[in-house]
């Protein structure tokens, strides 16, 4: 599962969380557990997500998604290195989008 967010105020959107806790409903039925997971956050400041990455991380930990440790991926000044279409303005960008996603790919195949 690949969950890319924005942060709002150093934290993930309702949405996301609320996804999350229903997936785990009713007690041990939990639809997450064991399904590779990466996180890809976004913010127009500098810091990328951070706040909204961790805060995510720490709720598919509990409920046993393994999540891809590396690269980390906090988009900072995001509207600055995408275009009107959400496409990468460089190719430096679309580089370092590509490490995510192969090394996500690389996760997932440990548990095919």
């Amino acid at each position: 599962m690949l969950f890319v967010t924005p942060e709002y105020n150093r934290g993930l959107p309702a949405a996301i969380k609320n996804a999350i806790d229903v997936g785990t409903r009713p007690w041990g039925q939990n639809i997450w557990a064991g399904k590779p997971a990466a996180v890809v956050t976004a913010s127009p400041g500098a810091i990328g997500g951070f706040g909204a990455n961790h805060q995510l991380r720490q709720s598919l930990v509990f409920v046993d998604m393994p999540t891809l440790q590396q690269p980390e991926a906090y988009i900072g000044h995001a509207a600055d290195l995408l275009d009107e279409n959400g496409d990468p303005k460089t190719e430096g960008t679309r580089d370092y989008f590509t490490s995510i996603m192969a090394a996500f790919g690389k996760l997932i195949s440990r548990f095919s």
